[in-house]
């Protein structure tokens, strides 16, 4: 069967009741039925018609053309030498003895054809005996199936102008539904059609809405069993309205899950998103933890990411995030380390009405609740005070939540990443970490490696970071020279990719605006670092005291040359770039003015 795309619906669109109407048909009558649409498609069909459902009549239904051309009734009584058969190409295998055919119309349009077939002389007597009484009664259940088609075009009609309607008001994220004075939905928008998975051949009632007995912020809270059998926690408003007599009505308005997050807020935790090419770096460490990242991203299983602050745990958290299936869904952040003891486990669970000492009186949604279908990130998981670790590890068995206050039972879809820049088996050892939510925890580990270890990211990072600072400062981009790199790369970074990141953005601050960027830029532990050698600091005097140069550490070969390009720079700035001023400078630093000219051009001065 040939798939047709519709803007109003047709008779396709409610197959099975239209089978139903065929099936009445031939009950009634004891004659086959098939009843075709506006496409020649035979929708509905009984006895040697019905295993032909679906398929396509164009070929051989000359009868049924004629009727949707005339919208006419019309009687064959003699197939194969009837005037209208002539045009079958199929007359010959033909063994229908009388057929009665009538149109499906609703004022002009027509949505199909009615047929009742007879294959024997008894049933075709029958049939011409009592013409009159079967054309009537064939007549009057088309009428009924057109108005049943047209009743649910106007009534799309009107779906899609209260969606537009709604869009128009900027309600995008609610779902609404409306149900008569006798509890059925007679209206739902299209996000609720989607959440319920709701179509014209289903349909709900009120009896499906059950208020919880709890309030969240200024919603209700309703368990809504959808007609899949699903049920749905949903946070929203039940009104009764009244306008008239006989038009009263009930509305049923409810926050999508994914709104409600937004609207609660507190996703300052959530920043923005990032895929793995956010990771930067070329090391084979960090070429293989994205490997293994993206190999688990489709993966449910809870992953805990291990490495020293600054590494990069929650950016490897939100790449995972954005690879997966559960992309479209909230990405929840929270810092266990951040929070105190009292307060974490509502702000992880929520609480109800009530609840303690200083609770809102409208309650709240903890986090596993607002990242439902997708992501919570609970970084410094060790952290994590004891009795919060017996819930968190029920909520890793069991996918179920309970609030503070209340007694229900709430199952969250959600995957769990965690992440620690401590060894979570010397705080087992200490008593400060639950042995078993470790192992529940460490399912997938994933363990980023320090910046001292992958030294050849260093410029890279560098590269990338410049690149950021220099576009948001608007200054142009200067060349990364291999001195200040070198120095760069022989540095610890005990805060790892995040000192980098600031000292970067220190040194473009810092930039001058002919955009050289050198060694003065730098911030200042930076240049201690290089200048410090067992304990003491040393300083040479420059020829004329052009400036205090620091002796390098012993474990930097490289320092003469950044020597060389500090002494240059501050004999520059001493006696200025005119040509009389680069003539005392070349003097003070005992070289010729060619010689100073080509260190200058070198070092990008």
């Amino acid at each position: 069967m040939t798939t047709i795309t519709r803007k109003t619906a047709g008779l396709v669109d409610m197959q099975a009741y239209v089978q139903s109407h065929a099936d009445v048909i031939s009950h009634v009558t004891g004659i086959d039925v098939e009843i075709m649409d506006s496409d020649m498609v035979r929708i509905a069909g009984t006895g040697m018609y019905a295993p032909g459902v679906g398929s396509s009549m164009e070929q051989a239904g000359e009868v049924y053309k004629e009727v949707m051309r005339t919208h006419e009734t019309i009687l064959v009584d003699s197939p194969r030498r009837h005037a209208i058969c002539a045009r079958c190409p199929d007359r010959g295998n033909c063994r229908e003895r009388c057929s009665l055919a009538t149109p499906i119309v609703d004022g002009d349009t027509l949505y199909g054809v009615i047929g009742l077939v007879c294959f024997n002389d008894a049933d075709r007597k029958r049939v011409l005996n009592s013409l009159d009484s079967y054309t009537a009664f064939i007549s009057f259940l088309a009428d009924a199936l057109a108005r049943k088609v047209g009743d649910q075009n106007r009534l799309n009609r009107v779906t899609r102008f209260l969606d537009l309607m709604l869009q128009v008001v900027d309600v995008p994220g609610q779902g609404l539904m409306l149900f008569d004075e006798s509890g059925l939905l007679t209206y739902c928008n299209t996000p609720a059609r989607e959440l319920f998975e709701l179509t014209p051949e289903t349909g709900m009632d009120i009896s499906a809405v059950h208020r919880a007995g709890q309030g969240i912020y200024e919603f209700e809270e309703f368990e809504v069993r959808a007609p899949n059998g699903r049920s749905h926690s949903l946070q929203g408003r039940l009104r009764e309205l009244d306008a008239g007599p006989h038009a009263k009505a009930t509305l049923f308005v409810f926050e999508l899950p994914s709104r409600l997050a937004q609207f609660v807020g507190d996703l300052s935790a959530g920043g923005t998103a990032a895929d793995f090419g956010n990771l930067i770096g070329g090391s084979q460490a960090i070429r293989k933890l994205k490997d293994r990242a993206m190999k688990v991203a489709d993966s449910n299983s809870t992953v805990l990411i291990t490495g020293e602050s600054g590494t990069g745990k929650e950016l490897l958290a939100r790449a995972i995030h954005q690879a997966s299936p559960r992309r479209d869904f909230p990405f929840i952040a929270i810092n266990c380390g951040s929070i105190p003891d009292t307060l974490l486990e509502s702000e992880l669970f929520g609480y109800v009405s009530g609840a303690f000492t200083g609770a809102s009186n409208k309650g709240r949604m903890g986090k596993f609740e607002l990242a439902g279908g997708g992501v919570i990130f609970l970084d410094e998981i060790s952290s994590t005070p004891l009795y919060v670790q017996v819930k968190l590890l029920r909520v890793l068995q069991e996918r179920v939540i309970v609030r503070l206050g209340s007694n229900r039972h709430i199952h969250v879809d959600v995957r769990v990443i965690a992440a620690t820049n401590e060894n979570l088996q010397d705080c087992i050892r200490r008593n400060a970490f639950r042995e078993d939510l470790y192992y529940r925890l460490n399912v997938i580990p994933l363990d980023i490696p320090p910046l001292r270890e992958r030294t050849g990211d260093v410029a890279i990072l560098a590269d990338f970071f410049l690149d950021k600072y220099c576009a948001l400062f608007q200054k142009r981009k200067p060349r990364l020279r291999s001195s200040l790199l070198r120095m760069l790369e022989g540095y610890a970074w005990p805060g790892n990719v995040r000192e980098l990141e600031h000292v970067v953005e220190y040194a473009v601050n810092m930039m001058p605006e002919n955009g050289s960027l050198g060694l003065d830029c730098l911030p200042a532990q930076i240049l201690e670092a290089f200048q410090e050698t067992d304990g003491t600091q040393r300083r040479r005097e420059t020829p004329q005291g052009v400036g205090a140069v620091p002796f390098p550490s012993a474990s930097v070969v490289e320092s003469l040359q950044i020597l060389e390009e500090r002494a240059i720079r501050a004999a520059i700035e001493r006696y200025g770039r005119s040509t009389a001023g680069k003539k005392q400078a070349a003097r003070a630093l005992g070289l010729s003015l060619a010689t100073l000219y080509r260190k200058m051009a070198a070092f990008s001065l």
